[in-house]
């Protein structure tokens, strides 16, 4: 049985090209180097950012007369499915970068695209989303990072934290709140590029076991954008940032469902193998119904993100259903990964396999684009248009 055969079902010949060469990338020496840096406790090497870029695949949904190769969203979502089955935060770091490759060249104005673009494309200028503060989490609408205006642009200070691929990256695309704006929220947003190492500092934010997401905080001074740099105006910037979460949530929870698959697969295999009492693993009744249990709850996973996925690719707005796959994806995965563990038993929390590196990794999927408790509220405010009691004449 094809996993992900669904998905592909609805690629260009083009686009199964771009999956297939992804694939080409990930296996071997890319996804043994993922598993040795987890083991040693740092980054994957930023070679393979550069190798990765060196494919075109920073460009993959930007518009070809940019240079890119302008895939579909179901195309992103199965080349990012195919790196997560190796290391999530790999996927989910370079597949970050891409994105902000993606809205450069898909809503940039002339002069953010012919100033920003090339670098980007090629790598040399690595970009993420800068929204979370120190003080706020998930309260975008809260933030106190300040935009002051100046002759020919402005000034910023405060903090952004949990920067994915915070310690290396060259540009941000930054929320801030604009000063003695009047507008309903007074938030804009900008491409921040991060030359002048004066006006700015960085601090990893550790976390054991993730570092390939290389988080950080980093703190403004004074630092200064040019008026060309700016993305939306004060009170347009959070509607604007919104209206990207659904694909965002989606996306993340279908690398958590390749993560899981790959688990499963590595788990039954071992299982297959190792022998007690006379017959395999996988022949002990308990065990077995375990790793069923994992893989009906993958195929629902499955199924919700294709669901999810599929709408959006025909241009609509899932709002519910983004979340509800993006809540039940993570859960299950985690859970999952953590099943297929147990049923190794104690060597597959060792590095012998890559399952602890997938829990380690996964688990930051949690927190990415909206907690589960931030879901379910979404979810739950959207119950009764959702779910509206059908009468008899329906």
């Amino acid at each position: 049985m094809d996993f992900y055969r669904q998905y592909d079902s609805l690629l260009s010949s083009d686009e199964l090209s771009f999956v297939e060469k992804a694939r080409a990338f990930c296996t071997g020496a890319f996804s043994d180097h993922l598993l040795q840096a987890h083991i040693e406790g740092i980054p994957f090497a930023r070679e393979w950012i550069s190798r990765w870029a060196a494919l075109g695949m920073f460009g993959l949904q930007a518009q070809r007369d940019h240079g890119g190769l302008g895939a579909s969203f179901l195309c992103k979502v199965r080349v990012a499915q195919e790196m997560a089955q190796h290391g999530f935060a790999a996927a989910f770091c370079l597949n970050h970068h891409q994105g902000s490759v993606t809205r450069l060249s898909q809503t940039g104005t002339p002069a953010q695209a012919q100033r920003l673009l090339p670098d980007a494309l090629r790598g040399e200028r690595l970009y993420t989303i800068a929204m979370t503060e120190p003080g706020g989490g998930s309260d975008a609408a809260g933030m106190s990072t300040i935009a002051t205006r100046v002759p020919d642009g402005w000034r910023l200070n405060g903090s952004k934290s949990w920067l994915t691929d915070g310690l290396i990256v060259d540009g941000l695309i930054l929320l801030a709140r604009a000063a003695n704006d009047t507008a309903d929220d007074g938030v804009a947003s900008f491409y921040v590029t991060l030359d002048d190492a004066a006006t700015f500092s960085r601090r990893e934010i550790m976390v054991p076991g993730a570092r390939s997401f290389r988080l950080a905080e980093i703190t403004f001074k004074d630092h200064f954008i040019p008026d060309w740099a700016m993305i939306a105006a004060p009170g347009q910037a959070l509607k604007a940032s919104m209206a990207t979460i659904n694909a965002a949530r989606v996306h993340v929870a279908a690398m958590c469902v390749a993560t899981l698959r790959a688990s499963l697969a590595e788990a039954v295999a071992y299982c297959q193998e190792r022998h007690t009492f006379g017959k395999s693993l996988l022949q002990h009744q308990g065990l077995r119904w375990e790793l069923a249990n994992v893989a009906t709850r993958l195929e629902a996973a499955n199924a919700l993100v294709y669901r999810a996925a599929e709408l959006i690719q025909r241009g609509e707005t899932p709002v519910t259903l983004a979340a509800q796959c993006k809540a039940f994806a993570v859960e299950t995965a985690i859970w999952g990964v953590d099943q297929c563990i147990r049923a190794i038993g104690a060597t597959g929390a060792s590095s012998a396999h890559r399952l602890n590196m997938h829990l380690a990794e996964m688990r930051m999927a949690a927190y990415a684009d909206g907690t589960n408790e931030m879901l379910f509220d979404r979810i739950g405010k959207g119950l009764a248009a959702d779910y509206p009691l059908q009468s008899a004449a329906h």
